[in-house]
């Protein structure tokens, strides 16, 4: 029976040092971290645990109290200069327990009595790791995501929990939120991070085309098909299938999705036998599924299926700490494109101000693109963006905020633009309730969905 099927938890991602001179033990306790996810690496010495801790690093020590050369209680300091938020755990056997007690109070996080119960260890490094999530979660998402406001660190505490499982992601969010970022963490997170990850757009390819470029197609199997075409199912095989903006699939290719996902294999168009799957499912959108399937645009079972572990991105404005970080990154990130020999300026206190007060209906991709058009009109001598040149140069984006309940259309606006603005004020005012905004637009709700996906 294997470790999962006993109820072990996982511990993917997790670096693990195990330090003990004997080394059936560090065999033993690395065999069945290593089965539940860790990434672990043994020493026989103090020495060799320094070397460990120093080079490499890792989230957690496990190291026995008493050795040759030393006491793994040496090695604590060293551990909390490379890892102030990491995990120290010692070895003991009976006669060194007052020992380890009193190691406690030196920041040692606790003792464990050989034989150290695999079980036991499992459970009380997850019960750990999730206590210290936050400090944990930043430090491995920082290759993919920028944010220090607390408000989105709660909306990400759950990733490194769920991209240790096999279930289906449902991500939920607003257009420009950074859903298909947090999709590749999940990826990069989990046991399957070595293989492939394949996005694939649900609401830009055309109906007919759905099947083909999902489950595949043999050769001749309808006109055009000049050979066998691997769908992104089996692009992804290992790996993960990131289905973007899933609520803009068609009703009729949903039942042949759910059917796939239930029986865990899929049929190339024109094929005689299907093909097992072994994919793990992300999925996201910036509607609301649950108003869809009331309104019969999704499926009830799909959307069960879909959302077993749902994580939901706020918007850029409830997130306000990040505005200045992301814009900044997004400058630099510009420059360093166009190989421009100066450094970015910073932004002027009045200049963050601006930026920090605005709504960002289109969230980060709007910032990022604003960022991007000013970045090519600094001129060299700039040393400080401020607040006259930010809004000069961006205008309707910075004064098209609404003053009470109005709302500012600059005059030169075109007809989509002013539509785009009216939209937008309505779902800010609704609290972005479709049903509700489009009662104040005037229009049907069907209407507002399709203009929503025309934006």
């Amino acid at each position: 029976m294997s470790h999962q099927e006993e109820g072990f938890p996982r511990l993917n991602g997790m670096r693990v040092i195990v330090l003990d001179d004997d080394q059936s033990i560090c065999r033993s306790l690395a065999r069945v971290l290593r089965g539940l996810g860790a990434e672990v690496a043994t020493a026989g010495s103090l020495r060799e645990g320094q070397l460990l801790v120093e080079g490499a690093g890792a989230d957690v020590v496990l190291a026995d109290l008493k050795l040759r050369d030393g006491t793994g209680l040496e090695l604590l300091p060293v551990f909390q200069k490379k890892n102030p938020e990491g995990l120290f755990y010692l070895i003991t056997g009976h006669g060194s327990v007052d020992s380890a007690v009193q190691a406690l109070k030196h920041g040692v996080r606790d003792y464990l009595q050989k034989p150290v119960d695999p079980l036991h260890l499992a459970r009380r490094l997850a019960h750990d790791a999730a206590g210290r999530r936050p400090s944990i979660l930043k430090m491995r998402l920082d290759p993919y995501l920028l944010f220090r406001d607390p408000v989105m660190a709660e909306a990400l505490a759950d990733v490194p929990r769920f991209a240790a499982l096999e279930e289906p992601v449902l991500i939920q969010g607003e257009t420009g939120t950074g859903k298909e970022l947090v999709a590749m963490a999940v990826h990069k997170m989990s046991p399957r991070a070595a293989a492939p990850f394949v996005a694939v757009n649900c609401g830009a390819i055309p109906e007919g085309m759905l099947e083909s470029e999902l489950f595949g197609h043999e050769r001749g199997a309808f006109t055009g098909a000049l050979g066998v075409h691997r769908g992104r199912f089996e692009q992804a095989a290992g790996g993960t299938l990131f289905l973007d903006e899933v609520g803009e699939m068609p009703l009729p290719f949903q039942v042949r999705l759910l059917r796939a996902l239930e029986e865990g294999r899929i049929q190339r168009i024109g094929a005689e036998k299907p093909i097992p799957m072994d994919v793990r499912i992300v999925a996201a959108t910036h509607r609301d599924l649950r108003e869809d399937v009331e309104a019969g645009l999704f499926r009830r079972d799909l959307y069960y299926r879909l959302d077993v572990l749902p994580l939901r991105l706020p918007p850029l404005r409830e997130r306000r700490q990040d505005i200045v970080l992301l814009a900044d990154h997004f400058l630099k990130r510009t420059f360093d494109a166009m190989g421009r020999h100066f450094r970015p300026p910073a932004l002027a206190r009045d200049a963050q101000a601006a930026l920090e007060a605005y709504p960002w209906p289109g969230n980060i991709r709007e910032l990022r693109n604003a960022m991007t058009r000013m970045a090519v009109r600094i001129p060299e001598e700039m040393r400080e963006v401020t607040a006259s040149f930010l809004e000069s140069f961006l205008n309707r984006e910075i004064r098209r905020e609404p003053a009470g309940d109005g709302i500012w259309i600059p005059a030169d606006a075109t007809l989509a633009e002013a539509e785009r603005l009216l939209i937008d004020h309505a779902l800010e005012r609704t609290g972005f309730n479709r049903r509700a905004a489009a009662r104040l637009l005037g229009i049907g709700e069907r209407t507002l969905r399709r203009k929503l996906n025309r934006k």
